[in-house]
């Protein structure tokens, strides 16, 4: 059999970390079940995250992390128009709330209660910030501090459809047109759009 790097172990056990919210549920979720399922011992998985919940953070990083690249990967260049840039946000992220199925909500949920991961929460949401501050940066500064309101009441836009189209409460083209609309009016609204972009 061969070993595994210590990456490739990690990578493991965040993927059976994944099965076991989904099959289980997060309450379910402990790092002592982690290595019963992963069939190692307790101290490899201790090793790895230290508590429960820091194998909650690094799934829900690995998250960020999943469609943030989606994000960078997708926008276009710099041909394309402010509605065209937002509509790729949207898409990127919505999909990665779908690819990453309903386990992804629960794992955010658990971090959610939880006073000590609070400020991990705080920032993921930055990061999110960071990403579309960058993508727009070419039509609009967004750089003062009531533009951060701004672009934080964007990203709870795309959170809540990317949620109700995880539910099944909306259709995928339903979620992104829809935050599109509301991102893209809110720019040309509240921000001053640079001329001749958009």
């Amino acid at each position: 059999m061969t070993k595994l790097s210590r990456e490739q172990r990690r990578l493991q056990l965040l993927a059976m970390a994944e099965e076991i919210v989904r099959d289980e549920g997060t309450n379910a979720l402990t790092l002592v079940r982690l290595a019963e399922r992963a069939e190692v011992s307790r101290p490899i998985a201790y090793d790895h995250f230290k508590t429960r919940e820091g194998l909650l953070m690094a799934l829900y990083q690995r998250y960020d992390e999943m469609i943030g690249q989606n994000i960078r990967d997708a926008l276009p260049g710099d041909s394309a128009s402010l509605d065209e840039v937002v509509s790729v946000i949207c898409t990127a992220y919505i999909d990665g709330v779908l690819a990453a199925g309903p386990q992804c909500d629960a794992v955010y949920a658990a971090l959610a209660g939880h006073p000590e991961t609070r400020a991990f929460l705080r920032s993921s949401r930055q990061f999110y910030v960071s990403q579309m501050q960058a993508a727009l940066a070419r039509f609009a500064d967004l750089s003062g501090r009531k533009d951060r309101a701004v672009l934080v009441g964007f990203l709870g836009v795309i959170e809540a459809v990317a949620r109700d189209a995880a539910d099944r409460r909306l259709s995928r083209a339903a979620a992104i047109d829809g935050a599109t609309a509301v991102i893209v009016g809110g720019l040309r609204n509240r921000v001053a759009v640079k001329s001749g972009r958009g």
